[in-house]
């Protein structure tokens, strides 16, 4: 894989672009030459279900969507659309913070793939995902 493209700052002015991850509070925490590390403080506002404390699946899926949009990002240097996402929710994200690094698995020239693991504030699987990307210019 080719050296990134973006750094924090640029990718978080990216991050920002965005009301709505601008209103989850989306921060850019790591990046690197083979990943990208997101992550969610962890409010009332994100709560679904107020008898569980549990985090809405949506606020999860955003965070892997948006994980995998950025990482590839960071190798071409700008934003891209989605074509596909998969969610698969493994346990109930309680209250607390939660994190989404994700990894390029297929870069190509028209589509790119990327893998993302979301862990909680106990470093435990919440979610694993999927998205497919429209990386082509024209």
């Amino acid at each position: 894989m080719n050296a990134h493209k973006l750094n924090l700052t640029q990718l978080q002015a990216i991050i920002d672009r965005s009301s709505f991850n601008r209103w989850l509070g989306m921060q850019a925490l790591a990046i690197d030459h083979e990943s990208v590390t997101l992550g969610i403080q962890w409010r009332d506002e994100l709560i679904s279900s107020p008898e569980r404390q549990s985090t809405h699946g949506g606020v999860i899926a955003a965070l892997v969507d948006c994980c995998a949009d950025y990482v590839i990002a960071a190798q071409i240097g700008r934003p891209v659309p989605t074509i596909d996402l998969h969610i698969d929710y493994h346990k109930a994200a309680r209250p607390g913070n939660l994190t989404a690094t994700a990894r390029i698995t297929h870069l190509g020239s028209s589509m790119g793939v990327a893998s993302v693991l979301v862990n909680d504030v106990h470093s435990q699987l919440i979610a694993s995902g999927r998205g497919m990307y429209w990386v082509a210019t024209h």
